[in-house]
């Protein structure tokens, strides 16, 4: 029973950190456009580097 327990809250934890990351790329496309003057922590992922 507490194996049972541990998949399936592993599960939630990792859709929803999965979901999280999803929100921050852009399905159409990236824009990395830096001369709007935001910070570096407010582009999508694929612009800061990483």
């Amino acid at each position: 029973m507490k194996t049972l327990l541990f998949i399936c809250l592993s599960a939630f934890v990792a859709a929803t950190l999965g979901g999280c990351l999803a929100s921050t790329i852009s399905p159409v496309g990236i824009n990395c456009d830096f001369s709007q003057g935001k910070p570096l922590w407010e582009m999508p992922l694929a612009c800061q580097g990483r």
